[in-house]
């Protein structure tokens, strides 16, 4: 894994460009509406000259708060007037006036030697802005990555379709229809994925409570065919204590120690912002699967954590902790998108670095894989064995009332016959008559199961029973039944 990875040493010798924003107004705690975000001065980004000038936009703010019909829900709604009923969900969904809390945007540059991290974006309408009036200045990779909770806001959407001519049928996955969007074959062969995640909740009493979100991935590539543009959607807020070193091979006793740095926490957005740190920046522009490996990395340590978690819980009460459900299926997805290499339409598979990533990533979720096979094997295992145990409880327990009640159920049948013995009546049969026909009847019975018996293996095998066969069936030892071998 190592070996598709600069190390961190080696990565920091590139440039490195990074704005920083300086933290929200005091009198503006709701981000919803951010105020320009003041950078440095840089004659070739173009990022200051938006911030400073008059906002101009193809839907002004008014025609977006009374809900004209933008142009991209237009589209949708055309298409599923032209028959693409599918779309319906979406087209429905555009029409609400739903807003997510939590909007954030990170946009990253990728050039061949160096990356540039813009200031992030809080609202629609400055994502818009950027997009439509920032220009790449010979970035060969733009990365736009939105945070979000449980799914975007319909202006979101109007925002990023419209802008960089996305296919609706991607909206229309991460929205969760129910309906059909489209066949395996074209979900793989779309330019677009879907990874889920896993991470532990640190708020819920239970230790292997999982939170469960999708990260959406998106590659278009440019029309002139010498970069692409990456979207990725991560449909969660919450923060972690994760960091990315973990991730990478510590550096070896004789070399420099270094930095120390305090583990915040930080959204799933900016652990991968933060993973670019240790890529190829060359190789990550020619393949969108390497530059996405990291976000598989995560992905595949989250879940292994869960996992983890898990079977040390079930080690620790000797049984089955309480637990959710769906990680097996999630991880065999990961996998399955990682054998593709992402999707079949990406780019750069023959890159080396490419390669690489693949071999490791696919060794990582394979063995993940036969772990939680393994666990829910054992989990298996316990539960037959609680059951077995809880059974044969109750089978102790009904053979007590059964030794406890059957003398008297005896004794109350003998003394309730009418027989000569009890009622002092002469008239009555004796009680040595009853005795008698219940061995006669003992005895027919064996008879008539022995005959039926004789006959079956004679009609199927075409050969005499013995006796101890016959009889053997008859009171129930079917071990008995058995033919012997022939010699």
């Amino acid at each position: 894994m190592a070996s598709s990875h600069s190390s961190p040493s080696s990565s920091q010798s590139s440039t490195h460009t990074t704005e920083t924003p300086p933290p929200p107004h005091p009198t503006q705690p709701n981000r919803s509406e951010s105020a320009p975000i003041p950078v440095d001065d840089q004659p070739d980004s173009g990022f200051s000259r938006f911030l400073h000038r008059k906002r101009s936009t193809h839907i002004s703010l008014q025609d977006w708060e009374h809900h004209v019909t933008p142009p991209y829900h237009d589209y949708i709604h055309q298409l599923v007037a032209a028959g693409w009923t599918n779309l319906r969900d979406l087209d429905n969904y555009m029409t609400t006036t739903a807003t997510r809390e939590g909007l954030v945007v990170s946009v990253l540059d990728i050039f061949d030697s160096q990356r540039k991290e813009w200031p992030d974006i809080y609202n629609e309408l400055d994502l818009r802005n950027f997009i439509n009036h920032t220009g790449r200045n010979g970035a060969k990779v733009r990365f736009y990555m939105a945070e979000y909770q449980r799914i975007p806001s319909p202006a979101l959407i109007e925002t990023l379709g419209s802008s960089l001519n996305l296919d609706p049928r991607f909206f229309q996955w991460i929205i969760h229809s129910r309906g059909h969007i489209f066949t395996p074959s074209q979900r793989h062969n779309a330019p677009y994925q879907a990874l889920g995640f896993g991470i532990l909740r640190d708020t819920t009493p239970s230790m292997t409570d999982a939170e469960k979100f999708k990260v959406m991935t998106y590659i278009q590539p440019d029309e002139t065919g010498t970069g692409w543009t990456g979207i990725v959607l991560f449909s969660s807020c919450t923060k972690h204590n994760i960091s990315t070193r973990v991730l990478q091979p510590p550096p070896s006793f004789q070399s420099p120690r270094p930095a120390s740095t305090t583990l915040k926490p930080k959204s799933i957005r900016e652990l991968y912002l933060e993973s670019f740190e240790y890529l190829n920046l060359a190789q990550a522009a020619a393949s969108p699967f390497y530059a996405t490996s990291s976000l598989f990395r995560i992905n595949c340590f989250c879940w292994n954590q869960i996992i983890t978690t898990i079977r040390e819980q079930d080690q620790l009460i000797n049984g089955i902790s309480d637990t959710s459900v769906g990680h097996v299926e999630e991880i065999k997805r990961s996998l399955a998108i990682v054998q593709r290499g992402g999707s079949f339409v990406w780019a750069g598979k023959d890159e080396k670095a490419t390669k690489e990533s693949k071999e490791a990533l696919q060794e990582d979720f394979q063995h993940l894989v036969e772990e939680t096979d393994l666990l829910w094997q054992t989990r298996s295992k316990l539960a037959a064995m609680r059951q077995s145990r809880s059974e044969a409880r109750w089978n102790a327990l009904t053979n007590a009332f059964t030794y406890l009640f059957a003398p008297i159920t005896i004794i109350s049948g003998i003394y309730g016959m009418n027989v000569s013995e009890i009622s002092g009546s002469d008239t009555n049969p004796n009680i040595w008559q009853f005795f008698v026909a219940v061995v006669v009847m003992n005895f027919l019975m064996v008879a008539a199961l022995s005959i039926y018996n004789f006959i079956q293996i004679h009609m199927k095998h075409g050969r005499v029973a013995g006796v101890k066969e016959v009889l053997g069936f008859a009171v129930g030892r079917t071990t008995l039944n058995r033919p012997k071998a022939e010699k």
